[in-house]
């Protein structure tokens, strides 16, 4: 609801004076608008915004100086601008704006990859209505070298049954046109061979566990034979990509569930960064020295030095603990750090000895922490970037602690008197999910599928990748609607009256509200407008699914666990089994 008032560029306070005039009880929007109201006076009391203020306030920057607008548009000859299906509204009159004077917009997009539109303000409808204008000159794409053409065949046939056959979805919401065509002969990225059989839609009633045993005994086949080749298993949600990663585990079969664990591993990685930052900003505090060693620097580098070394780590779990607990006891951490006239606090240790290496272990170990203790002196990005380059090796990590560095020192010169112990504290509090990593996209670290080994993702999560093989899991009308009664929908819950959706028709209240029109409010008419955006979500959800196979395609849906009412096939499912019988 704020995002939406946002875009219609109201505030809470002009909402709030609107509603006072109204006639009549509006709970519901009462509330709404009250919790808009809170959420601004907290952002204002912290001298923040958040992402819609970023936007309206530049799109507002654009409108009050013509001379600033000039300029910018002066600065850049030609404006592209890609995943265009994903814009918003304001978006687009920034963009608008921005390129007026020249005619210089170039939208890349494709309305039927976007799937992003129930949780974001974006929604295909802007691209589409921009392409129909007069006055824009638009050129189709149609040819992909990703996929097999049985895969295309059945990706177009899809999109020509959504818009010929569905039977609740009108044309502005059903996939659009052109077709996908395969690469021209000569094209440097040919389409690839089919596998056999290229397309299975796995047209049989299965349990939820079922399912997911069919999908991991066909892998438990198919593996062996391609270890060349990439595979993918792509859910409708985590927690269903979480249970079949426990079932692939069990059968000891190779899989990268990270796609779904990917805000995670950013969680880890900070973490280590702040535990650091903790002890070296309070180096003279001895809880610091075990929690460093056991959760950072030996999992990270000490076993690793072990292996390498004359020690093996597998021999060495017994005096890690031990050492661990050794320095919770140590209550002057420099006799540790800088022994000075013969007073060392590890000679008092004699039965470090009796582990062949470990003195090795214990030396760097100490060498690394006088290094980061003295490193105090830099920046504090420097001070960061110095820590992640040594105990990070993983790209993805190294891009986060780049991140990290341009945002604590962003920090510091916002609020000059912040020490490091604070800084040390706000990186902490993002690791333990109660902040946010401003500017860190973790989409943008990418993501290289592994051969021979099963990815585990989110149909979301895998937009832009591709997989020689895929499995599409639990196509069924609970996870892909159709919009019609006889489907359950996540957004109308079990305790509201008349299958309302709430977060629907407060919105529509809003609309209404802002334009003046709240006598022509219409209850229920937007629950089932809504409905009709979730079955056209979900159906360019499918799409993009099915689009991510190159050589094999499996398709599979599952009847839930309500015995009282269980899940059908998704209405496209059964168009597609239709479909794939008849070419048989």
């Amino acid at each position: 609801m704020i995002r939406t008032a946002k875009d219609l560029r109201t505030s809470a306070a002009v909402l709030q004076n609107n509603l006072a005039r109204q006639s009549g009880r509006w709970p519901l929007l009462e509330f709404a608008v009250q919790i808009y109201a809170d959420y601004q006076r907290g952002l204002h009391l912290r001298g923040a915004v958040d992402f819609d203020d970023l936007i309206v306030l530049a799109l507002q920057a654009l409108e009050a100086d013509d001379t600033f607008l000039a300029r910018l548009q002066a600065q850049w000859p030609y404006v592209l601008e890609d995943e265009a299906q994903d814009s918003s509204i304001l978006q687009e009159e920034m963009l608008s704006l921005l390129t007026d004077a020249h005619g210089n917009w170039v939208r890349v997009g494709d309305p039927n990859q976007a799937i992003n539109t129930t949780f974001t303000s974006a929604d295909p409808k802007y691209l589409r209505r921009f392409l129909a204008r007069d006055d824009v000159l638009a050129l189709d794409l149609p040819n992909s070298g990703r996929s097999a053409q049985p895969i295309i065949d059945l990706a177009n046939y899809l999109s020509q049954w959504s818009r010929a056959g569905h039977p609740v979805l009108p044309p502005s919401m059903t996939l659009a046109t052109p077709d996908i065509e395969p690469t021209l002969p000569d094209d440097p990225q040919p389409n690839p061979p089919p596998g056999s059989p290229c397309v299975t839609v796995f047209d049989r009633a299965l349990t939820p566990e079922d399912e997911l045993d069919v999908t991991v005994k066909s892998l438990q086949r198919w593996l062996p034979d391609h270890s060349e080749q990439t595979v993918a298993v792509l859910v409708p949600d985590n927690g269903r990509g979480f249970a079949l990663s426990t079932l692939l585990k069990n059968a000891e079969l190779p899989f990268d569930d990270s796609l779904l664990r990917a805000s995670n591993n950013t969680r880890v990685a900070a973490a280590a960064l702040a535990t650091v930052l903790q002890y070296i900003a309070r180096p003279e505090e001895p809880p610091h020295l075990p929690e460093l060693w056991r959760a950072v620097w030996w999992p990270r580098l000490g076993a690793v030095l072990a292996q390498t070394g004359d020690a093996s780590a597998k021999e060495l779990p017994e005096p890690v603990e031990t050492f661990a607990r050794a320095l919770g006891k140590l209550r002057q951490p420099e006799r540790f750090l800088f022994p000075s006239g013969g007073d060392d606090w590890l000679e008092e240790l004699n039965w470090i000895e009796d582990f062949e290496g470990f003195r090795t272990v214990l030396d760097r170990f100490r060498a690394d922490l006088a290094r980061w203790t003295a490193a105090t002196v830099l920046p504090v990005d420097e001070l960061v970037l110095t820590l992640g380059s040594d105990i990070f090796t993983e790209p993805a990590d190294l891009a986060l602690t780049h991140s990290i560095a341009v945002l604590l020192a962003r920090r510091l010169r916002e609020q000059p008197h912040l020490r490091l112990p604070d800084l040390a504290h706000e990186l902490s509090e993002i690791a333990q999910n109660r902040g946010r990593l401003l500017g860190f996209n973790e989409d943008a670290l990418g993501f290289d599928p592994p051969p021979g080994k099963v990815t585990v993702a989110t149909m979301h999560a895998a937009k832009g990748l591709e997989w020689d093989r895929v499995y599409l899991l639990s196509v069924s009308n609970y996870s892909f609607p159709s919009g019609g009664d006889e489907d359950g929908y996540r957004g109308e819950r079990w305790f509201t009256r008349d299958n309302l959706n709430l977060v629907a028709e407060t919105i529509e209240q809003v609309r209404h509200l802002h334009m003046g029109t709240l006598d022509d409010y219409v209850m229920g008419a937007a629950s089932q407008q809504a409905r009709l955006g979730v079955a056209a979500e979900r159906l360019r959800l499918l799409y993009v699914g099915i689009t991510r196979a190159r050589r094999e395609l499996i398709v599979l849906y599952n009847i839930g666990r309500s015995e009282r009412r269980p899940n059908e096939p998704a209405l496209a499912f059964r168009a597609l089994a239709d479909y794939t019988t008849k070419q048989s």
